[in-house]
C-alpha cells in the first residue's frame, strides 16, 4: 500500500473512531460522506504510485544509454558514408559522360584513359594512365584534355608497362619539349617546363622567339604542328612576360592545364596526327 493511502486510511480511522460517538445513522450518513470524498483521492494516489513505478521501470541505467548513444552514432556514421560514396559515384558518372560525349565531338581519334598513379616527389614531372598497348597506346602519342571548348596539351607518353599501364611525362617537365608559338602571330619557339616548387605548379618557358617579338601578358600560345609529332593548336598557356635578350627573346607562360587536378586524360592516336597535319590533297583533274 503506498504512504498516501495509509495516510489517508490513518486519518479515516481516527476520523471513524470520533464520529462513532454519534447516533447511528448520523455515523452511517457521515461514512457514506467521507468514502465518496476520500474515494477520489485515493483512487489519484493508486494512479500516481503506478505511473512512478512504471517511470522506475523503464529508466535506463548510464551504461545502456552510453550503450543506445554508440549504436546510433555507428548507424549515422554509416549512413553518412554511404550518402559520401553515392556522390562519388554520381560525380564519376558524371565525369565519365563528359569524356565519352568529348571523344564523339572532336576530331580527332581520342583514347580515354584515367590516371591511376602520381608520385608526390614527382608530382609535375609524370603520371601513370590505365591503358596500354591493348588500346593501340604508343610512346610519343600525346596526351590532352579539354579546356574550354579547346584541348589543352597534358604532354606525351614516355613509356608503355603492359596492355592497360602507361607512363605520361608531363609538358611541366623540363625534358618535354614542344614547338609553340604564339597565337595569332608568326612567332614560333620550343616551349618546356623547369623545375618547380613541389608545392606550386611551375611555369612554363617559351625559348627562340626572334629578337623582335612582341608578346602580351595573356596572350595564348599553342603548338605549332612542326614536327608531326603534336598536332597544331592544341593549348599550351598564356604568357606572363616577355623577356628580349642580344640574340633572341623568351616567354614565360602559365599553362592552360591544371596539373593539379588531372584525373581524365585522352590520347591522341597516330593517325589522327597525319590527317590533321597532312590533310589529304585534292585529286588532279587531267
Amino acid at each position: 500500500m503506498s504512504r498516501l493511502n495509509i495516510i489517508f486510511l490513518i486519518l479515516f480511522v481516527g476520523i471513524f473512531v470520533w464520529i462513532s460517538l454519534f447516533q447511528p445513522n448520523t455515523v452511517e450518513r457521515i461514512q457514506r460522506g467521507a468514502l465518496s470524498v476520500f474515494s477520489p483521492s485515493m483512487k489519484a494516489a493508486d494512479k500516481i504510485d503506478g505511473a512512478i513505478e512504471t517511470m522506475g521501470e523503464e529508466a535506463l541505467s548510464p551504461m545502456e544509454l552510453r550503450s543506445q548513444l554508440d549504436a546510433s552514432a555507428r548507424e549515422r556514421d554509416r549512413l553518412q558514408l554511404e550518402v559520401l560514396q553515392l556522390d562519388e559515384l554520381i560525380f564519376e558518372n558524371n565525369e565519365l559522360r563528359r569524356a565519352l560525349q568529348y571523344v564523339e565531338s572532336s576530331p580527332l581519334k581520342l583514347v580515354p584513359t584515367r590516371v591511376i598513379s602520381r608520385k608526390p616527389s614527382s608530382w609535375y614531372n609524370t603520371i601513370v594512365i590505365d591503358k596500354g598497348t591493348s588500346s593501340g597506346i604508343n610512346v610519343d602519342n600525346p596526351v590532352i584534355v579539354p579546356v574550354g571548348e579547346k584541348a589543352g596539351l597534358v604532354g606525351k607518353v614516355s613509356e608503355v608497362r603492359g596492355d592497360n599501364t602507361a607512363v605520361v611525362l608531363l609538358l611541366t617537365d623540363e625534358i618535354c619539349q614542344v614547338s609553340a608559338k604564339l597565337e595569332n602571330t608568326q612567332e614560333q619557339g620550343i616551349i618546356n617546363g623547369q623545375r618547380g616548387s613541389l608545392r606550386s605548379m611551375p611555369d612554363l618557358q617559351l625559348r627562340y622567339l626572334s629578337k623582335e617579338a612582341d608578346a602580351t601578358p595573356g596572350q595564348k600560345v599553342i603548338t605549332s604542328g612542326t614536327g608531326e609529332l603534336f598536332p597544331p593548336n592544341l593549348l599550351l598557356g598564356e604568357v606572363i612576360e616577355l623577356n628580349k635578350g642580344t640574340i633572341d627573346s623568351q616567354a614565360v607562360v602559365k599553362p592552360s592545364v591544371d596539373f593539379d587536378k588531372l584525373k581524365d586524360v585522352f590520347v591522341i592516336l597516330p593517325d589522327a596526327i597525319e590527317k590533321v597535319v597532312d590533310p589529304p590533297k585534292e585529286s588532279e583533274e587531267p
